[in-house]
């Protein structure tokens, strides 16, 4: 399954993914409510822990930033992401004295914020409002599930429970062939282990039949390859058996794809190698047939070494595993995922009982359905060191439909005086008038209601 961000109303493929970190979020969302201070210590703190000095701060009063909160942001030092409140200030030396005090002295050009309401309080605000319907229409996770293969005898599938909305289209794969000229491999359908180097796990060339209609994926036959526990075997191919020589490779991009199946979550990937270094693929999510791929730009100095390996891990019960099609060729890994043509979207009817979607048609045996669907934002989650680092999938401009939900939330729970709340409603009144545009814009996301009941 892959994912990828919207931004107000801006749907994106699989890749060139959007993203802001929760760093980011929290000083973008402390500017919309105008509640942001950023600077740097001027001087170290006392031995008692218990103090911030910087001289810029001599522009508040001594009561102004009475109950804030002090943040310090300085990366890798041990005091990052400590949230302090300020129990006192003294404006002509510019310290800050908090409680309880930070778990060491705060030395000198040490980065922190200020902030008026708790940064945690405005992180759960931030997780929340991604909750929002008001939010969750413009700013949202596209889903790409591609984990169900048809049987060649259903038209019922399944939906993913992480497609919380949808799916709004199914797509039907149009196979990439094995066999042109761009391929280098050698026997790559997985038909027979001949050019190919067997290690460490038992290869056998298993037949199509009436039982089993997921196996070979494509072809009449497929290799299986089972790994003994403890164990980890390759099924691997070298430049001695492909129809190109180490140094015609060298510093070129390449790719190396192949369908792989199985329902190991822990053992099974791709290994790409040249004279220098092994390039791996993510593990197989155990969900049956999955194409793994890996790309890399070949060593300029390759002379001896290219391999593409089929890596299979016995962990602690052995594993079996099956491949059925695979690809070495000069680009990159577009090529062979690209696959699922617009062509073939359909619209189709789920069940809201049972979760399933139900197509017009049977799709051919062997072929991945992608089902396309919407889910909430990422959430930046409840840890100080991770709320920094993870992400939601926007841009900057449905971060800040984000942020005016977010800042209605913070309204709720802490009560903003009179003039600040009309500042910031003015910013909120903006965003609606954002989203309201997006409805005349002509690529808006495919609306939910095309996805009829099968009852109708």
């Amino acid at each position: 399954m892959v994912a990828g961000p919207v931004g107000i109303g801006f749907p994106t493929g699989t890749s060139g993914t959007t993203t802001i970190s929760g760093c980011d979020l929290l000083v973008g969302f402390s500017k919309f409510i105008n509640d942001y201070w950023a600077s740097e210590t001027t001087s170290a703190g006392s031995g008692t822990f218990n103090t911030l000095v910087d001289t810029s701060l001599a522009r508040f009063g001594d009561d102004q930033i009475l109950d804030f909160y002090a943040r310090i942001t300085e990366a890798g030092s041990n005091l990052e992401f400590e949230v302090r409140r300020i129990s006192q200030f003294i404006a002509a030396t510019g310290t800050i004295f908090v409680d309880p005090p930070f778990s060491e002295t705060v030395g000198t050009g040490v980065d922190y914020q200020i902030h008026r309401y708790d940064p945690s309080v405005k992180f759960e605000c931030l997780d929340e409002a991604r909750l929002r319907d008001d939010v969750f229409e413009h700013a949202f996770r596209l889903i790409y599930d591609d984990t169900t293969t048809s049987d060649g005898l259903t038209d019922s599938y399944d939906v993913n429970p992480d497609i919380r909305s949808g799916p709004m289209y199914i797509f039907v794969e149009d196979p990439q062939s094995v066999t042109p000229e761009w391929n280098v491999l050698s026997n790559p359908i997985g038909n027979t282990t001949t050019s190919w180097t067997v290690s460490n796990t038992t290869a056998t060339i298993v037949s199509e039949s009436n039982i089993d209609r997921l196996i070979p994926k494509y072809d009449t036959s497929c290799m299986k390859m089972s790994t003994a526990a403890a164990a980890t075997g390759t099924v691997a191919q070298t430049v001695g058996s492909m129809s190109i020589t180490a140094a015609q490779a060298a510093g070129r991009k390449m790719t190396f794809g192949a369908w792989v199946y199985t329902h190991n979550t822990s053992g099974v990937n791709l290994q790409f190698s040249d004279d220098l270094t092994d390039t791996t693929s993510s593990l197989h999510g155990g969900t049956g047939w999955e194409l793994l791929t890996v790309d890399k730009t070949i060593s300029q100095t390759n002379t001896t070494t290219l391999t593409a390996t089929i890596v299979v891990a016995g962990g602690t019960a052995g594993v079996t595993a099956y491949f059925n099609r695979a690809w070495v060729y000069y680009g990159d890994i577009n090529l062979i995922q690209d696959v699922y043509p617009w062509r073939d979207a359909h619209l189709l009817r789920r069940d809201a009982t049972t979760q399933r979607a139900k197509l017009a048609w049977i799709p051919i045996a062997g072929r991945q359905i992608r089902m396309v669907g919407r889910q909430y934002l990422s959430t930046l989650g409840t840890v100080p060191a991770t709320q920094c680092t993870n992400t939601m999938e926007l841009d900057e401009g449905s971060a800040q439909v984000l942020y005016g939900a977010a800042a209605e939330i913070l309204y709720e729970r802490e009560g903003l005086t009179t003039e600040e709340f009309e500042a910031i409603a003015r910013r909120i009144q903006i965003i609606d008038r954002k989203k309201e545009a997006t409805q005349a814009w002509g690529y808006v996301i495919p609306q939910i209601p095309m996805i009829r009941s099968p009852y109708q």
